[in-house]
């Protein structure tokens, strides 16, 4: 086989810097360098000047990647943990507000129901199951309406986060004896422009559950 020139050599230094050269091809060049002291200094050179700065630039690019990335992971982090507590913050309020906000009437039954006069006071008591969510009143010139209504809150989540050998009946205090002669319960409007000297009309609609005798006062 002839000898390959120098020049030839020269044109194949870069690309055998870079390894980009076939097995045959790095053979022969390494055959050359052994041979020529200077084609092997410029490779030695090419190496330092072209392999080096490259690699630098290489890892110096990897490090600005990988900061980027970690960045980018930590703001998909925070942004997950974000919509997470907002998602959970969601289902805990929309599953408060359907516990909560739905209400109906307690109807009434005698069994649940008692009033009684304590110290001058008439006073409505509820024994049956369940809390009281609320309760609403309206006051006529001798009688009293009212009723009270429960939420699935109060109804069923309420009474099992409270001991129930320490359970007290609700009871609603209305006013003296001497002024309260009747008692209805029922479902009634709540705006005093709508009730007013409507008692008649809520008395047919209510149901009378007590009205005062000379024991009572």
């Amino acid at each position: 086989m002839n000898k390959i020139s120098c020049n030839i050599i020269g044109d194949l230094l870069p690309l055998y810097v870079d390894g980009a050269v076939s097995e045959d091809t790095k053979k022969l060049v390494e055959e050359h360098l052994a041979e020529c002291a200077d084609c092997k200094k410029a490779a030695e050179d090419m190496r330092k000047e072209l392999v080096l700065p490259v690699h630098e630039t290489v890892r110096a690019a990897e490090t600005s990647f990988l900061q980027k990335m970690k960045k980018t992971w930590q703001k998909r982090r925070i942004r997950t943990a974000v919509i997470s507590v907002a998602v959970t913050a969601g289902v805990i309020l929309g599953s408060y507000m359907a516990l909560t906000i739905p209400q109906w009437i307690i109807p009434y039954k005698p069994v649940d129901f008692s009033v009684a006069v304590e110290d001058g006071m008439v006073c409505v008591y509820y024994t049956g199951k369940g809390r009281i969510n609320c309760s609403y009143g309206y006051d006529g010139e001798d009688e009293f309406f009212l009723y009270f209504a429960q939420s699935p809150w109060s109804a069923y989540v309420e009474p099992l986060l409270e001991d129930a050998e320490q359970e007290e009946p609700y009871r609603y205090q209305i006013d003296s004896v001497d002024r309260i002669a009747k008692v209805y319960y029922g479902e009634f409007s709540k705006g005093l422009d709508v009730l007013y000297g409507k008692e008649a009309e809520m008395a047919a609609q209510t149901e009378l559950i007590w009205i005062r005798d000379e024991a009572s006062q």
